[in-house]
Formats: C-alpha cells, structure tokens, sequence
C-alpha cells in the first residue's frame, strides 16, 4: 500500500508538471466540426448498441429462466 500511495503522489506530480507545459501548446487551427459530428455520431451508436445487446441479453436470460420453470412446474424430468 506504501509503495502505491508513493507512487501515485509521484504520478500526481508528474500530471501537474506536464499540464503546465502542455497548455503552451494550443493548436492554432479550429477542430474539424465534420469529424465532431462523426465521432459524435459513432460514440452514440456505440453506446446504444451496447445498450442494446444488454438489455437483449438480460430478456433471453429470463426467457430462458421462465421456461425452465414452467418445464420443472409441470413435473416432467430431463
């Protein structure tokens, strides 16, 4: 535990260090708004997807759950 608090004060150290230098850096041209829109665009049909294929997942599950348990209800063995 010692060694991870040591390290992560260094780490804290070093973020600090590298944000000073780096806001000297600023691109001089805007951000691209098409390629905002695109990758805002796949972001959201990544996350939905995902979404998707969870929610679809946890209602086969269930699905599956309740015909077990009708299958056990009326008696018969596998």
């Amino acid at each position: 535990m010692t060694r991870f608090l040591s390290g992560l004060s260094l780490l804290l150290f070093y973020c600090s260090a590298h944000a000073q230098t780096a806001a000297a850096d600023v691109p001089d041209e805007p951000t691209n708004p098409i390629g905002l829109i695109i990758f805002g665009v796949l972001f959201v049909g990544f996350c939905a997807g995902f979404v998707w294929m969870v929610y679809s997942a946890d209602k086969k599950k269930k699905a599956k759950k309740e015909k077990e348990e009708r299958h056990q209800a009326s008696g018969k063995t596998a």
